[in-house]
């Protein structure tokens, strides 16, 4: 059970109605305060979640608190919701989707809460599925899941397996993914198959011709000779979802 503490609730909204009004850094001290005097109570923590993501705009930063302040009190659909905003705003949409859906599950239905958080798993539905061969954005989350662990794979130099985790994530798309034909190529390359590399490459650069790294590996894997291992300089993680999201804002 969650300790209560009505009257520490009300100070957090009294600084939290100042925050809103466009106090921003005024009250920094006095927030940063509340879980320092409080570090075991659920909405100091949020307070702190708050001012890092509306006014530090340190949505990675607020992250934490947020998790702490559903962690303590989980029946809290506001620290869901805004846990799902910061999330979504660092192309984390695994754990947007979670929180999202939590704040709908634990939101009375009169708060505005729901309805705030189903607009955003609607946004992200049209964003993320247009084009996509995906029925739900649990598909498109699990497919990205995959991709993550071929790169990973491809980062560490595991070639081979990255071949093999990359083909499953191009398997449910028809006409391709630029960033796995692109990670692809590398793992290719790795493996010192500079055909095949320069074949997804192609693969790439048909789908979207003005795909920079695919421009330039190119560049780099057309002087390899075939059979010899190489890898065009450092690695760069080219994120699944960033893409579609960035071009939507």
């Amino acid at each position: 059970m969650a300790e209560m503490r009505p009257e520490l609730d009300e100070r957090v909204d009294e600084v939290l109605g100042r925050l809103q009004q466009g106090a921003g850094r005024a009250v920094e001290s006095e927030i940063k305060s509340l879980p320092a005097e409080n570090p075991g109570y659920h909405s100091t923590q949020f307070a702190m979640g708050v001012h890092l993501a509306m006014v530090m705009k340190d949505y990675a930063g607020s992250i934490p608190f947020f998790e702490r302040a559903v962690g303590i009190f989980p029946p809290f659909p506001e620290a869901h919701f805004n846990l799902g905003n910061s999330a979504l705003k660092i192309c984390d949409i695994p754990k947007a989707l979670g929180a999202y859906r939590a704040a709908i599950r634990f939101s009375n239905g009169t708060d505005g809460i729901a309805d705030l958080a189903r607009n955003e798993l609607q946004g992200l539905e049209k964003i993320l599925l247009k084009s996509s061969p995906f029925p739900s954005l649990d598909a498109y989350v699990a497919n990205a899941q995959l991709f993550d662990q071929a790169f990973v794979c491809l980062s560490r130099g595991d070639h081979a397996q990255a071949v093999q985790l990359f083909k499953q994530v191009l398997a449910p798309y028809p006409h391709g993914h630029v960033q796995s034909f692109g990670n692809l190529a590398l793992a290719y390359a790795g493996l010192g198959q500079k055909a095949a590399a320069l074949e997804c490459l192609e693969k790439a650069l048909a789908l979207d011709p003005g795909h920079e790294p695919a421009i330039s590996n190119r560049r780099i894997i057309e002087n390899m000779r075939e059979g010899e291992p190489s890898l065009p300089g450092s690695i760069q993680e080219i994120h699944y979802y960033a893409e579609r999201l960035n071009r939507a804002e």
